[in-house]
């Protein structure tokens, strides 16, 4: 190499500002060459800042005044294994003439019919698929049965927050408690709530917010009446399932165990 190309290469050394330290030698890890070549961290994109998405923040006025049991998280999916019931004339006409009986209650109307087997639990989402698969092997052994219904009752939720009119279950509580035995133990594996002790199995029909249990207890007469009258109009096939099917609701998916036949 020339005279000239070794001053040029001097010369280029001494042009810039940094010192011998501030040039990545072969000894130094990648990890610090990047942190001192970038020194700013870069913003992130819109597509990953859409992932944490906005705080979720609760409003009862938008669900007609109910208010959650746990907190919304991401990622946190309401669970509960249940029994539906398709609804009848007769139950539209139970509940209508409930709402007439009491007019100063403001009941609301339950659509989705069903009879619960489990609390509504929160699971997470990568755990949906061994959940589910844990309570069809636990539940594929039993047997189709009937439910049939007796009385109105009046029951609250754990937190006192709303009220419900719902039928008595007359039938099969043995099969019932036994398939809640089952559910327990899959619940028990993912270490979520089990159902409660002494079940008291009903199909809710109508619900109003806050605890009105005790001025809605003062009706069961007028409720038992009402019921007979019904039953007068209609027949009383209307009060009897048939259970070929449990269900399980986990966000916005739904899974159907059949029964044996």
């Amino acid at each position: 190499m020339g005279t000239n190309a070794l001053q040029l290469l001097v010369q280029y050394g001494n042009d810039g500002e940094s010192s011998e330290e501030d040039v990545p030698g072969p000894n130094v890890s990648t990890k610090r060459r990047f942190k001192e070549e970038n020194p700013k961290r870069l913003p992130l994109p819109d597509c990953i800042k859409k992932i944490d998405g906005p705080t979720w923040v609760d409003d009862p006025s938008k669900h007609q005044g109910r208010i959650r049991s746990f907190k919304h998280e991401r990622g946190n999916w309401a669970t509960f294994v249940y029994i539906p019931c398709e609804p009848h004339n007769g139950f539209t006409l139970l509940q209508e003439s409930l709402m007439s009986c009491i007019p100063e209650v403001p009941f609301q109307k339950i659509d989705d019919l069903h009879l619960s087997l489990t609390k509504t639990v929160v699971l997470k989402y990568h755990w949906i698929h061994s959940f589910i698969n844990s309570i069809k092997d636990r539940v594929s052994h039993f047997r189709r049965f009937v439910l049939t219904f007796g009385n109105l009752q009046v029951y609250c939720n754990e937190e006192k927050t709303r009220t419900f009119i719902g039928l008595e279950v007359t039938s099969a509580h043995d099969t019932l408690n036994s398939i809640i035995e089952e559910l327990d133990k899959c619940l028990s594996e993912f270490q979520l709530p089990l159902f409660y002790k002494d079940p008291s199995f009903h199909i809710s029909i109508l619900w109003c917010v806050g605890d009105l249990k005790s001025k809605l207890e003062s009706y069961l007469h007028h409720f038992d009446l009402i019921i007979k009258n019904i039953l007068i109009e209609n027949s009383d096939e209307i009060w009897h399932i048939a259970v070929n099917y449990l269900f399980c609701k986990t966000g916005n998916k739904k899974f159907q165990f059949p029964l044996d036949s």
